[in-house]
């Protein structure tokens, strides 16, 4: 009888348990901008080692999501990509629901359109988070293609980067037009890691004074 009454009274309580629940979120949220080859992923690496800060990443979310995507190689289907995909939301909603974001977070590779920044910007209203602080890695598009080039990677044609540096311009533009209150660093990413880096921290550790 007891063991029924604590069963039915767990149950209970675990109904009443709100569901999504709103993380807590006391430290910065960071939107990591930059075409490729300008060190996002070692960036975000240091910002977690710094910060204690975890990275958020589309592609991440996309390699652990196959079949949510599948629809996006299948060659009847025109116009899909995963990096822009509506479902990248819900997962991204998810993730941060089941990661400790309490010192903050970093999102490599989204909001990357329309639907996406729109989603965000409710987010952040409905989880009541402060306005994001985007980091922009800038790095001239002839840079990026003297480094792609140096590069040992064959998979990475011309082609590529042009189609990669589109989506970086675009991504950027999108920011300014849907967070026109967002609070933009452009760090010089054509110097040395550590120059990177100390740009970065100068900037974090300023705002986090505030």
């Amino acid at each position: 009888m007891l063991r029924d009454w604590l069963v039915t009274a767990a149950s209970g309580l675990l109904a009443l348990a709100p569901l999504g629940a709103a993380p807590e979120v006391r430290g910065p949220i960071i939107l990591l901008i930059g075409p490729p080859g300008s060190g996002k992923s070692t960036q975000a690496a240091f910002l977690h080692k710094t910060y204690g800060i975890p990275t958020v990443s589309a592609e991440e979310l996309i390699r652990a999501n196959p079949s949510v995507f599948a629809r996006a190689i299948q060659p009847a289907i025109q116009g899909v990509e995963p990096r822009t995909d509506p479902a990248m939301n819900k997962l991204l909603r998810q993730k941060l629901e089941e990661t400790d974001v309490s010192k903050g977070f970093v999102l490599d590779g989204y909001p990357a359109a329309k639907g996406h920044a729109d989603y965000l910007g409710g987010l952040l209203k409905e989880w009541n988070l402060p306005k994001p602080v985007v980091l922009q890695l800038a790095l001239s598009d002839e840079a990026v293609r003297k480094r792609a080039s140096r590069r040992k990677d064959t998979s990475v044609s011309p082609q590529s980067v042009d189609q990669l540096l589109k989506d970086y311009h675009r991504e950027m533009d999108m920011i300014r037009v849907y967070f026109p209150e967002a609070d933009i660093v452009t760090v010089d990413a054509a110097k040395k890691t550590g120059s990177v880096s100390k740009q970065i921290k100068k900037a974090i550790d300023e705002r986090l004074k505030k």
